[in-house]
């Protein structure tokens, strides 16, 4: 589960959420803000953080079988996770059409093993919500800077590559997603 742990606020949100979501069946959250070797902000060791985050997050996010985001504007390690996860998924197809017209029994174990996981990652369902209070309201604005709300739109184009053209969705149909993937189990 991606998203901010800036202030105390999201990080009581977020543990709100863990809970939410370990209560479904099927479905074992990883959230970064119980790791405390990196996100004890008072007794973390400061030698390496950068470093140990790095490695922490980006092991999770290779071990997860599902991707939940949420994507704010000021959540740059969360917007980075979106970035590398659509990597991930590019580089995955990229090694499924290599070998598309490929006998897949004439190819040596290593290989299979590779398509076969590249096939694992483009399948990883990746659920993106925005909990930012102003976005969803479906306003109309004649002046653009005059706008409540907006997401940078590269990144929403990877929110929108990521979902296959869904965009947001709201953290109520995120946990209906959940409990649909967890059941499927």
């Amino acid at each position: 589960m991606g998203g901010h742990i800036l202030n105390e606020a999201m990080v009581d949100y977020r543990e709100k959420q863990h809970n939410l979501v370990k209560g479904i069946v099927g479905v074992t959250p990883y959230s970064p803000h119980k790791d405390e070797s990196i996100n004890d902000k008072e007794n973390a060791i400061q030698e390496g953080l950068a470093e140990r985050i790095l490695r922490n997050d980006f092991k999770a996010i290779k071990a997860s079988d599902i991707y939940v985001l949420d994507i704010l504007n000021e959540g740059l390690g969360t917007i980075t996770e979106l970035g590398i996860i659509l990597g991930m998924k590019y580089q995955a197809q990229k090694i499924i059409d290599k070998y598309d017209s490929v006998d897949f029994r004439k190819l040596d174990t290593k290989t299979q093993d590779d398509v076969l996981e590249a096939y694992t990652v483009v399948n990883k369902p990746v659920l993106i919500y925005c909990s930012d209070i102003r976005q969803g309201h479906g306003k109309p604005y004649n002046d653009p800077d005059r706008a409540e709300f907006s997401t940078n739109q590269f990144v929403y184009g990877a929110v929108l590559e990521l979902t296959n053209g869904v965009g947001f969705i709201s953290w109520e149909k995120v946990l209906e997603e959940l409990e649909k993937l967890g059941a499927s189990k």
